[in-house]
């Protein structure tokens, strides 16, 4: 069971998703190949913040929206939950990621009351390294604040999930929550690797390895994705 926005969106299947923000697989679908999953329900919509809402405005399509039109069907114990949410809630520095937090706590507590025991959650990585918040783009002069918001939602929501006296572990000792800290693996990956500056969409070329990391100006090549989902198989192995 896949939740979240456009780095989970997968396209409308099965009537979920809008659109598939890179040149093939998103995570999840890799996650699933390599651990064998005879079915995979996506959730996940491009766009999606953290309440019930989309970032362009509507009321639909958000967290906890896909949550409450969600019944569990399949057996606890062998279902996996994955969720990564959150940055279209403060991407423009127009929202407190401390609602955010709070609107993922109340989403995954709805899904621990529909039975969910085992979770694959997502911290944020820096979207500012993103190719839409270049110095040429309309969103560059949001860098800084942008990156002090997703700090403050990633250290919150490790705080939300695992303080010793309040988190949702301690609350709800019989469910496993794999964390997958996003954040350090994108800033290691463009630290470590010299991608081309421009989107590869639009090129209509085949992309050698390494050559790109960026699909469009936000979203990764799904080459990122197939190394996304081994970052969590390895959490699963730890």
């Amino acid at each position: 069971m896949a939740f979240g926005d456009s780095f989970t969106d997968n396209g409308y299947i099965n009537g979920h998703g809008f659109n598939r923000d890179t040149n093939g697989y998103v995570w999840v679908e890799y996650l699933a190949e390599k651990m064998e999953s005879q079915e995979v329900d996506n959730r996940a919509w491009g766009g999606a913040r953290t309440d019930d809402g989309h970032f362009l405005g509507f009321d639909w399509s958000g967290f906890n929206w896909q949550i409450d039109h969600y019944k569990m069907s399949t057996n606890p114990d062998e279902t996996l939950f994955t969720v990564w949410i959150g940055v279209n809630d403060y991407w423009d520095n127009k929202d407190d990621p401390s609602n955010s937090v709070k609107n993922i706590k109340t989403g995954l507590n709805k899904l621990i009351a529909k039975g969910g025991k085992h979770f694959v959650i997502f911290n944020n990585f820096d979207l500012t390294i993103s190719l839409g918040y270049g110095p040429k783009t309309e969103y560059h002069h949001l860098i800084p604040a942008v990156k002090k918001l997703t700090k403050r939602f990633n250290s919150e929501l490790a705080s939300m999930l695992f303080d010793k006296d309040t988190g949702l572990v301690k609350a709800h000792p019989d469910i496993k929550i794999y964390f997958i800290d996003i954040y350090t693996f994108m800033n290691d990956l463009v630290n470590e690797n010299q991608f081309n500056k421009t989107p590869w969409k639009g090129t209509y070329k085949f992309p050698e390895p390494g050559e790109y990391l960026w699909y469009d100006e936000w979203h990764p090549m799904t080459s990122c994705h197939n190394q996304i989902a081994e970052l969590v198989i390895k959490e699963f192995k730890n």
